[in-house]
Formats: structure tokens, C-alpha cells, sequence
């Protein structure tokens, strides 16, 4: 019983210490020095370039599909005359 009692009160007293140290342990950060602010402003320059670059890229890629389009058809269209001139020759 008296260990029990002593666990007890032992453990409530650990929680509450816990408690009232979490504030302590985990404290407050400090600011980010010149040096990090400016890798910072780095890294985002960068990655707002690469996103420009990234748009450039997917039209560029656009355009190219478009103009595979175009030349698919055309294809499809002299093939198109190709054949019809080899049935006409053929008769």
C-alpha cells in the first residue's frame, strides 16, 4: 500500500515536473542570421528561375506536338494522294 501511494505520488510528481519543463527544453528559436536570410533568397531565386525555365519547356513542347500534328496529317494526306495515283496507274 505504501508503495503503491509512493509510485503514486512519485509519478504525479514527475508529470508535473515534466510539465513545467517542456517550456524550458523547448525554448524559443532564434532568428535566422544575414548569412541564411541570403542562402534563402538564393534558393528562391533559383527555384523561381527553374520554374520559368520549366514553362519554357512546356511550351516549347507544345509547339513541337503541334507542329507533329501537322506533319502527321500532311503525311497521311500525300499518302492519301500516293495511293489514290497508284490505283489510277494500276488500271
Amino acid at each position: 500500500m505504501k508503495k503503491r501511494r509512493l509510485l503514486k505520488r512519485a509519478t504525479g510528481y514527475g508529470m508535473v515536473l515534466a510539465m513545467l519543463s517542456l517550456p524550458l527544453l523547448s525554448g524559443c528559436a532564434v532568428g535566422p542570421n544575414a548569412e541564411q536570410l541570403a542562402m534563402l533568397e538564393e534558393a528562391r531565386k533559383a527555384a523561381e528561375s527553374a520554374e520559368a525555365d520549366l514553362e519554357a519547356c512546356k511550351q516549347r513542347r507544345a509547339e513541337l506536338e503541334r507542329q507533329l500534328a501537322q506533319k502527321k496529317q500532311a503525311l497521311a494526306e500525300w499518302r492519301n494522294i500516293q495511293s489514290s495515283v497508284q490505283q489510277s496507274l494500276s488500271q
